[in-house]
């Protein structure tokens, strides 16, 4: 048997806002707009992996719990070369930092950022 990852969905209180947040920060392009039974999935091309956005369905109601400890996706990583260039370009753009540049290691720079309905994204230098 043989896997391959596909994608990740995101339920979003406003998907139009997450994907613009996700094009705007991070160059993301959109590969594909669609709906399924009523609801409207956006699909975006983030560094090579797909990501959906959907808003909840009509009547849907949605837990928008913000502790930050919670089951399922914890976060999502996204890698750049050069993670103080990018970290002062969002900060200069208003990005939300929850956790400032730090070193995971000698060869790992990371920081997390909060996106859209508080998705957690850390940014990853590794050199």
């Amino acid at each position: 048997m043989s896997w391959q990852y596909d994608h990740i969905h995101f339920k979003c209180s406003d998907h139009e806002k997450t994907v613009a947040f996700f094009k705007d920060h991070f160059g993301a392009k959109e590969v594909n707009r669609f709906e399924v039974n009523g609801m409207a999935i956006v699909t975006l091309d983030i560094g090579g992996l797909w990501y959906n956005f959907s808003p909840k369905r009509p009547g849907e109601t949605v837990d928008s719990r913000t502790e930050p400890a919670r089951y399922g996706v914890y976060h999502i990583a996204l890698r750049t070369a050069n993670l103080e260039a990018e970290a002062a370009r969002l900060k200069a753009r208003g990005v939300k930092f929850t956790q400032e540049v730090g070193q995971a290691n000698p060869k790992t720079q990371f920081a997390f950022i909060e996106g859209p309905d508080g998705i957690s994204i850390e940014l990853l230098q590794r050199d």
